[in-house]
């Protein structure tokens, strides 16, 4: 792949716009340094949205000695998700999600004989096989995913019982 098929991601995006995408999307804190390099903005724009979004309470930042690292705030990022089901979807479409969601949970209690995804990983120090150890984590994983979803969509159907004509007032 070459220089410009690499770095097509940023074609059409303001400066602004990268640093939010990159800062949003990091699996761990990084610095201001590092979220520029990877926007491929200066240090000082960065600095500057990357505040704005601290602000937004997109971001949050911490002071490590003399550097501030930035990571996603995962209550605005809860907020803003439970947002977007109660926006996109019907109470009956996320009672259906959670539906499904309980399904499969069960199914995994039931064919590992555990009620957490703790405890399944716990379950590992008594397997010999490595297919069975990888498939227990991945499952492990999956299911954590799944247990933070349900609660998303759970609150977003408490969100119809608070504000039960908001949503469907604006396009009827």
């Amino acid at each position: 792949m070459n220089d410009e098929q690499a770095r097509s991601w940023t074609d059409g995006l303001s400066a602004a716009k990268r640093v939010e995408v990159v800062a949003l999307t990091v699996d761990e804190p990084r610095t201001a340094n590092w979220i520029a390099a990877e926007a491929e903005v200066a240090h000082e724009t960065a600095t500057k949205y990357l505040t704005r979004l601290v602000d937004d309470g997109k971001l949050r930042s911490d002071t490590r000695g003399q550097q501030t690292i930035y990571e996603p705030d995962p209550v605005g990022q809860y907020l803003v998700e439970m947002r977007e089901l109660y926006d996109e979807h019907s109470p009956d479409e996320l009672a259906a999600s959670l539906e499904d969601i309980n399904e499969q949970i069960r199914t995994w209690k039931a064919k590992y004989d555990v009620e957490t995804a703790n405890q399944l990983r716990a379950s590992l120090s008594r397997t010999e096989d490595v297919t069975d150890e990888r498939d227990r984590r991945q499952v492990a994983r999956e299911w954590d995913h799944l247990a933070t979803r349900r609660r998303l969509v759970e609150d977003a159907l408490r969100l119809y019982d608070r504000f039960p004509s908001e949503r469907r007032s604006a396009s009827a």
